[in-house]
């Protein structure tokens, strides 16, 4: 019963949630379509905020409340089933009660249900490899226990940021795009990332893996030598301030590192609270990585001469700039003043500056 009610609530508040933002944030249609922009942009900054509260939230509450017929034989596999269950639930919940009439009509309900399955199996994926490894450590590997958690920990670390998304790859859930992306003798692979947001326009640098996620939202609405300068913004944004970057990993890695240890400790008597805490640890070491690996907008060095500049502001102007125009990793919001001002400084037109 517990279980039901958890899955039930996982399905309303969101819808709670979000009509309750979308009356207290949006305007009505006789305002001006730059009021209303900007109204559109503080409801999709609140709805985001309420998700990565909201989802962490039913993730671990699943895990916690997993129906006894499920964790009967197999106690972890169960909780982390119910736990996936509640976080799909929520997500799927969200992304239909966030959506606009324009959205609504570019993408069914059943496709973004899909698109949310296809990106939630991406942090299932690392819970479960994280439970696995933890769990072969503790049973299989002799070794003192100091060394076995610490082991257990990078395990579970790499299974988070390496393992899983090149899975999400191999196994189509992240389509791989046909064609490649040269930078500087390295050639970048690109992916199509599915989001269930038809607009959104993003791309983000996977420097590990060698690889650019690009969204449909992207693809779709951008002339495709137009959206290729911003992947090549975004890789080139990978390059840059490698110490910095590597400052950031050297405290992202052993935080996480911390946190699956502490996953194992404390969840070594409850098989729920163990995956409780396991997710918790996933979730911190996702936002970990994007902190590490961005690099804010103000550092970019932009070269006039550069002709991928210019490609880029005319990527810019050939978005539409009510749905969010583009969000790359290297910046807190879609492409803020800051880059606007350092593309205008150059002599280049990148369409309506942002409001801030």
């Amino acid at each position: 019963m517990t279980s039901l009610v958890t899955l039930a609530l996982c399905a309303v508040v969101p819808w709670i949630v979000c009509s309750g933002l979308r009356a207290w944030l949006t305007v009505d249609g006789n305002r001006s379509s730059s009021a209303q922009e900007r109204a559109l942009v503080r409801y999709r900054r609140a709805t985001l905020w309420s998700g990565a509260i909201g989802l962490p939230l039913s993730a671990v509450a699943g895990a916690l409340v997993v129906d006894p017929v499920l964790s009967t034989r197999w106690p972890v596999a169960g909780a982390w089933f119910f736990a996936s269950v509640c976080t799909i639930t929520t997500w799927s919940s969200l992304a239909l009660a966030q959506r606009t009439a324009d959205e609504a009509r570019a993408m069914s309900v059943v496709e973004t249900i899909g698109r949310v399955v296809q990106m939630a199996a991406v942090p299932s994926l690392a819970v479960a490899l994280s439970l696995l490894v933890l769990y072969t450590v503790e049973t299989e590997v002799p070794m003192v226990a100091g060394a076995r958690a610490v082991l257990t920990g990078l395990l579970s670390v790499a299974a988070v940021i390496v393992v899983s998304p090149w899975l999400a790859n191999r196994l189509g859930l992240w389509r791989l795009l046909p064609f490649r992306v040269d930078a500087e003798g390295v050639t970048w692979r690109v992916a199509h990332l599915p989001v269930p947001a038809p607009f959104l326009t993003h791309t983000a640098a996977l420097p590990w893996l060698r690889t650019v996620l690009v969204t449909d939202g992207l693809l779709q609405r951008a002339p495709a030598p137009h959206w290729r300068a911003l992947v090549l913004y975004e890789v080139g944004g990978a390059r840059h301030a490698r110490g910095d970057r590597a400052a950031r990993w050297s405290v992202a890695i052993p935080l996480s590192l911390v946190l699956f240890i502490t996953a194992g400790a404390v969840g070594g008597e409850d098989p729920r609270k163990l995956v409780a805490a396991t997710i918790l640890a996933v979730l911190f070491t996702g936002v970990a990585t994007w902190f590490a690996n961005r690099e804010p907008s103000s550092k970019l060095a932009l070269d006039a001469a550069d002709p991928s500049v210019q490609e880029l502001a005319q990527t810019l102007r050939s978005l539409p700039p009510a749905h969010g125009q583009a969000l790359p990793r290297t910046s807190h919001r879609p492409l803020g003043p800051v880059l606007y001002d350092r593309l205008f400084a150059l002599g280049h037109d990148p369409g309506p500056r942002p409001h801030s």
